[in-house]
């Protein structure tokens, strides 16, 4: 049995900091080592330079047997040991400290590396005289020691106040950050006005945009949700009322002991109110079904079959001959992209606002075309053009006299718009009557080549 792991909450101000201060110690200890590297092959460089001035000073030294050996100065570095033989190899000058047996071979130009000591021969060929130069390897070290201390401990001083200025640094950086987040934290359930993002940092103005935005759509799906409820509440209680009063009326009647034929229409009345309920019911549930996504889900889809689908449901005596259907180059088979079941419910729609407004008897053109679209024209009375756009609003209705509930259009909108398409609508038609209303969808992606 697992259980749930839960992400603590953490900082990106500290994270930042951390990994900035890790960074920036990494880097200097890189090039720290690399300073230091160069700094002993330069310091290498340079000692050995001098221990080969040093060779040459020996050999011009004034020559002259030397009855006793000569001594240096007292200021000398005892642990430097300098040795000069003539031509026939015999020591004519030595330091204080240094052997009178040769330190190294007599004869050539060469240098000479032990585990203490680094020894330099150089010989004089006008006069035939060799300079040996002995130099203790535990002076370099202490010399490098020394330049890696400089070099080191200011800057290992140096970290602690690094990783206040990071702190400080972040700190303002983050500062509109911070404001904003207790904005945001202060604000009321309710509050959806947009955010300030004056004086924000480029990097943060996509994050307030986004905001702004989330707040616009809530705002207006909060108005919408408001306006539907009351739209609503309005379209139920008009029939719920009439069907009441009828019920009244009955109940009076039937203690009067009324004529059966005042009855029966009373009850023809009655049933047409709560049939007038129920369709109102059934567009609800539509609507709320297409605002809550009903049309996401995609695949290939036959137009050609689900409006032949859908025309079968209006096979009524009533409706008979009114509807005529067109294919494009009367094609068996067009596709379309999206969910069958969402776009009869759309096409359902179209077609019953063509039926209910487009004029008793009229008739309603239903075309599919390869674009791929589906096209719904009546004959009715035609909406102005300013007033085509509101008629894609719930409860907003035409000039038809023809009774409806302005749903229709709002639903097969909403349900284009899901699945990637729209809903056009274009009035007048041919004679200045009409309403055209396109259902264009996407078409199918193609499919894949092996």
């Amino acid at each position: 049995m697992g259980t749930d792991l839960i992400s603590e909450p953490w900082s990106l101000q500290q994270r930042l900091r951390n990994r900035l201060w890790v960074a920036i110690t990494v880097l200097w200890l890189i090039g720290s080592a690399l300073a230091l590297y160069v700094q002993r092959q330069k310091t290498n460089q340079l000692l050995d330079r001098e221990q080969l001035e040093m060779a040459h000073l020996a050999l011009n030294l004034p020559a002259g047997p030397m009855q006793t050996p000569g001594t240096l100065t007292p200021d000398v570095d005892d642990r430097v040991a300098i040795q000069v033989f003539d031509q026939h190899q015999r020591l004519v000058w030595k330091s204080p400290k240094a052997p009178s047996t040769p330190l190294a071979t007599i004869g050539r130009n060469q240098v000479q590396v032990s585990d203490e000591r680094r020894l330099v021969v150089q010989r004089d060929a006008l006069t035939g005289r060799t300079a040996i130069v002995s130099t203790s390897l535990r002076d370099r070290e202490e010399a490098l020691l020394a330049a890696a201390e400089a070099l080191l401990l200011p800057l290992l001083a140096l970290l602690p106040l690094t990783a206040l200025t990071l702190t400080w640094l972040l700190r303002q950086a983050f500062a509109p950050l911070q404001a904003m987040r207790q904005t945001l934290r202060e604000r009321e359930a309710h509050e959806l006005s947009p955010l300030d993002s004056h004086g924000l940092p480029q990097e943060l103005k996509p994050l307030v945009d986004g905001l702004n935005q989330l707040f616009e759509r809530v705002s207006r799906a909060r108005q919408a949700e408001s306006a539907f409820a009351a739209n609503s509440a309005h379209e139920l209680r008009t029939p719920i009322a009439a069907a009441q009063a009828q019920l009244q009326r009955m109940s009076h009647e039937l203690q009067q002991q009324a004529d059966p034929a005042a009855l029966a229409l009373r009850v023809d009345t009655l049933g047409r109110q709560l049939d007038r309920l129920q369709h109102l019911c059934i567009k609800l549930m539509q609507l709320s079904r297409a605002e809550s996504g009903v049309a996401t889900r995609a695949e290939r889809i036959d137009l050609v079959t689900v409006t032949h689908l859908v025309m079968d449901e209006f096979d009524r005596p009533e409706q008979a001959g009114r509807l005529h259907l067109e294919i494009e180059d009367q094609a068996e088979t067009i596709e379309a992209w999206g969910d069958m079941d969402a776009l009869a419910i759309a096409l359902r729609n179209l077609i019953e606002n063509a039926l209910v407004h487009g004029g008793q008897d009229t008739p309603v053109t239903i075309g599919i075309t390869k674009a791929p679209a589906i096209d719904v024209i009546d004959q009715g009375v035609g909406v102005p053009s300013h007033r085509l756009d509101t008629l894609r609003q719930p409860f907003q209705r035409g000039e038809s006299p023809s009774p409806g509930h302005g749903l229709g259009l709002s639903i097969a909108n909403s349900i284009a718009r899901q699945m990637g398409g729209s809903l056009l609508l274009n009035s007048p038609h041919a004679g200045g009557r009409g309403l055209h209303a396109r259902l264009a969808l996407r078409a199918p992606p193609a499919p894949l080549t092996p």
